[in-house]
């Protein structure tokens, strides 16, 4: 348990890392951040607060589609989702002062926080303790709309970030976030992906991982109504 919570930080952490990293090149960022950067242009909001915002509106919707409240996982998707909005922005914080020239270093910043990025997903789908709201919508949509069928969920999941984030700077004739980055992440991301499967090895304790899934929720239950 505790190996698989130190790796959910490590993951969280890369990821942010990951997506700071091609937030700073300015060659591209994957979809829902890609959307973020557009969006924070347009607002004033930084990053990270336009990530937060985007995944309550998304868990919420999460919620709608799955026709119920998912009691205390919910409580969790959201506390991750909102330390990876925070981390974005301190890493792009610790970032400010870094200067890219040259359009071949920003491309090899941008391909390597898409990896980054890649290996902290392969952490994080192996831990399976939290989901991001935003990977959740493409489960939801997967397994309760769309037969199994993950190329069509990924496209739509992800094909409403890329709309929203063309549709901005578009309209506001300035079209940022959205570049070779973001293709490479679009079509390429879960060969990363399988490719760090087979790379990292986490080694964890898959029955106590397995309990705390089945018992999270009965703890919830007992505490509300303790309450009531």
């Amino acid at each position: 348990m505790a190996k698989g919570v130190f790796w959910l930080f490590l993951s969280v952490f890369l990821n942010a890392f990951g997506n700071a990293l091609t937030v700073k090149a300015a060659f591209g960022s994957a979809p829902w951040t890609a959307a973020s950067i557009n969006i924070s242009n347009a607002t004033g909001l930084t990053v990270g607060n336009v990530l937060i915002i985007m995944g309550i509106i998304v868990l919420i919707a999460d919620d709608l589609l799955r026709r119920h409240w998912n009691g205390i996982k919910d409580v969790f998707n959201f506390l991750y989702m909102l330390s990876f909005g925070y981390l974005i922005d301190a890493w792009l914080f610790v970032m400010q002062s870094v200067t890219l020239n040259g359009w071949v270093l920003r491309i090899s910043v941008c391909v390597f926080g898409v990896l980054c990025i890649a290996a902290a997903l392969s952490i994080y789908f192996k831990v399976n303790l939290v989901l991001h709201p935003f990977d959740d919508l493409l489960k939801i949509l997967r397994e309760n709309y769309l037969k199994g069928n993950v190329v069509l969920a990924q496209r739509i999941s992800l094909g409403i970030p890329l709309a929203l984030g063309l549709s901005i700077g578009l309209f506001r004739h300035q079209l940022l976030g959205i570049n070779f980055g973001t293709a490479v992440s679009f079509l390429c991301m879960g060969y990363f992906i399988l490719f760090f499967d087979r790379c990292i090895h986490l080694h964890l304790n898959r029955e106590a991982m397995q309990h705390m899934h089945v018992h999270l929720p009965q703890v919830f239950h007992r505490v509300k109504h303790s309450k009531a």
